[in-house]
This record gives structure tokens, sequence and C-alpha cells, in this order.
């Protein structure tokens, strides 16, 4: 019914090009989340071991 060029099959385009960009987003967002849970609790844990064995290390 709808040849190539029609408008239809442009719209039906563009909904899957912005349903596929919304869904690489989100997971770039979830890995990203992840990523900085995983390394920013560990970094928070050992900033604060660090200065107390640097304070006592220092007398």
């Amino acid at each position: 019914m709808g040849r190539p060029g029609s408008a239809r099959n442009r719209a039906a385009a563009r909904r899957r090009r912005l349903a596929l960009g919304a869904g690489a987003v989100a997971l770039v967002a979830a890995v990203g989340v992840g990523t900085w849970l995983a390394t920013g609790g560990d970094e928070d844990d050992t900033g604060p071991q660090d200065t107390r064995n640097s304070a006592p290390a220092a007398p």
C-alpha cells in the first residue's frame, strides 16, 4: 500500500529510531550507574582508611 518514500514509513522509522535511541541511552545509563556504584563505594572506603593510616604514620 505505502510506497518507500511515504510519510507513514518515515514516521514508523522515526519512532523505531527514537525507541532504539532511548533504549541505548537507558542501557548506557544503567551501566554507568552500576560502574559508578561499584568503583565509587570502594574509593569512599579507601579514602578515610588512607587518611587514618597516614595520620599515625606522620608522628
